[in-house]
């Protein structure tokens, strides 16, 4: 069974393409292939699968072995293996998401732009200590902004993370962002994501930091989000309109997964 690793500003995924993976228990193959010290290691796993409603659709899980609507920086990597591996023909593609169909734009250096859509905004809750701004960009996200910079590289996002992301207040769980505004036009955000944990990355919870940022009056479009791994641009002019995401993708390795552990095999 065949893979591609790449990654977008850190968060890595394992791409396979759809024929290798028919008679797969996905969620299996997710958590054992992510598996950092025994499998190959990644955040999550892509398949690109051909359909009728778009260029292609894009089926995404977690390393936990749970399905997501939507992955943002997950979508720009697919997207430039489907041009790069001719499974599309153009540099403008459709991406059918849980979240609905999106529009990505390649350009020459393997960096892609997506509209996002446009985010949908909930009340403020308190939960775990944090006032919290939720934020849907067609899934969910939990948006706390710190004032501090020191206080935003102290938290002990495992500690803090699972409680919060399984709060009752988010029946479906819920991707949590710490963001402290760096000026008018840049902020600095760690995540805790929903099904993965700490992540490098986020391209939707990048969206829904930036855009939460714009909402609040705290900064202005576009923001560019500081993450862990790399830096991505956000741009939103006001409600009821799209998110437009900017960032890179880029290859790490091709490889064979012939076995997870002892008696494990997926070939």
């Amino acid at each position: 069974m065949r893979f591609t690793k790449m990654h977008g500003a850190g968060n890595d995924f394992l791409i396979f393409d759809p024929g290798e993976v028919q008679e797969a228990d996905l969620p299996t193959l997710a958590r054992r292939s992510c598996d950092r010290h025994f499998g190959v290691g990644a955040d999550g796993i892509l398949v690109p699968v051909p359909t009728p409603d778009a260029d292609l659709e894009m089926v995404y899980l977690n390393s936990d072995g749970s399905y997501s609507e939507m992955c943002g920086n997950g979508l720009r990597c697919l997207a430039r293996y489907a041009r790069d591996y001719e499974i599309v023909e153009s540099d403008a593609l459709t991406v059918a998401t849980g979240a609905g169909i999106k529009k990505v734009i390649l350009f020459e250096d393997g960096s892609s732009r997506v509209d996002m859509g446009p985010p949908s905004f909930a009340q403020e809750v308190e939960a775990g200590g944090f006032r919290l701004l939720r934020v849907s960009m067609g899934n969910p996200h939990a948006v706390a902004f710190l004032q501090d910079p020191g206080d935003l590289e102290a938290l002990d996002l495992r500690d803090i993370g699972p409680p919060l992301e399984r709060d009752p207040l988010f029946p479906e769980g819920t991707n949590v962002e710490f963001v402290h505004v760096r000026g008018g036009h840049a902020v600095r955000m760690r995540i805790w994501e929903r099904g993965a944990g700490e992540t490098l990355a986020s391209g939707s919870g990048s969206c829904a930091a930036a855009v939460a940022a714009i909402k609040l009056g705290l900064a202005e479009s576009p923001v560019k989000v500081h993450l862990d791994g790399g830096v991505v641009e956000i741009a939103w002019s006001k409600e009821g309109e799209p998110v437009y995401m900017t960032g890179p993708a880029e290859y790490v390795c091709e490889g064979e997964l012939v076995s997870i552990s002892a008696g494990q095999h997926f070939s």
